[in-house]
């Protein structure tokens, strides 16, 4: 699936994010990491397609009010960096707007990542050796994330989702 739509303007691409609030969208993001010291004068770069929720509150997640319920976190506090600038959608941190952004929790819906050296595609076991052993470690075994927080100027485009996204897991939240 193509998540680049040359045709909208990085004002429609907010607009479509801004007005999905708990619905689902189809988000395409690039990400950059800095290589290890050998590898210094290579740009490393990765592409993200996946489906995600925007416009919903942290604290009324399942899995949160779970948490809390069960003594296994405190209530939810404010941001621990930045503040919002439209809430719940965009944060702002040192003079720079993120989004924040609710990954699906469906088995069928995972995201799809490319990874690019010098806006070369690349598998993803090239990549990893141009990055530290931390961050290698991170690309193999990522900490699952109940939310996360994206650059505006790092998002590629949108797409409405249009196939069976819900099954059980998705319906739980």
């Amino acid at each position: 699936m193509n998540t680049t739509t040359p045709s909208l303007t990085a004002q429609q691409i907010i607009e479509n994010i801004q007005k999905t609030k708990g619905f689902y969208v189809m988000v395409k993001w690039k990400s950059t990491q800095l290589p290890k010291a050998a590898f210094k004068e290579h740009k490393l770069e990765n592409r993200t397609s996946a489906i995600c929720r925007a416009g919903i509150q942290y604290q009324n997640l399942q899995e949160v009010k779970e948490a809390v319920a069960n003594g296994e976190r405190g209530e939810v506090q404010s941001l621990p960096w930045g503040e919002w600038k439209k809430y719940p959608y965009t944060i702002e941190h040192k003079n720079k707007e993120y989004y924040r952004l609710y990954p699906t929790k469906s088995r069928n819906q995972k995201p799809n990542v490319k990874y690019f050296v010098d806006n070369k595609e690349v598998d993803k076991e090239e990549y990893a050796s141009y990055l530290t052993p931390s961050k290698a470690k991170e690309l193999w075994e990522p900490k699952e994330k109940l939310c996360f927080n994206i650059a505006t100027e790092n998002i590629l485009g949108t797409e409405e989702f249009e196939g069976d996204l819900f099954d059980e897991d998705v319906n739980k939240h």
